[in-house]
C-alpha cells in the first residue's frame, strides 16, 4: 500500500456524500481491498451506483407490471414515471461505464 495523505473535512461537511464516500474508501484501503485511495473511491461509487440502479430497476418492474388504473391522470403519471425511471437507469449505466473505465485507467497507471 502506498502512503497517501487523506484530507480531513470540516465538521460541517461530515455528513456530505463526499465525506461518506471517503470514509468507506479509507476503510477499503485500510483493509487492503484497494490499491489506492482513488481506486477505493471509485469502488465505493460503483457500489452506490449499482445499488441505486437495482432500486430503480425494481421500481420500474413494479410499475410496468401494474394494470392500467382506468384513470387517465393516474395512467399518464405512471407512464411518465416509467419513462423517467428508464432514463435514470440509462444515466446510471453511463456513470457505471465511466467509473469502470476510471478503475481500469487507475489500475494501469498504478501497475
Amino acid at each position: 500500500m502506498t502512503e497517501t495523505i487523506i484530507p480531513l473535512r470540516p465538521r460541517s461537511e461530515e455528513n456530505s456524500a463526499l465525506a461518506r464516500v471517503d470514509v468507506t474508501a479509507v476503510e477499503l484501503l485500510a483493509r487492503g481491498q484497494a490499491a489506492s485511495l482513488q481506486a477505493a473511491r471509485t469502488q465505493v461509487i460503483l457500489i452506490n451506483l449499482r445499488g441505486h440502479r437495482d432500486q430503480m430497476t425494481a421500481l420500474f418492474a413494479d410499475l410496468r407490471a401494474r394494470e392500467p388504473a382506468g384513470d387517465v391522470q393516474i395512467d399518464t403519471a405512471n407512464a411518465g414515471l416509467v419513462a423517467a425511471i428508464n432514463h435514470g437507469v440509462v444515466q446510471i449505466d453511463l456513470f457505471i461505464a465511466r467509473a469502470q473505465l476510471l478503475m481500469a485507467e487507475t489500475a494501469q497507471s498504478s501497475g
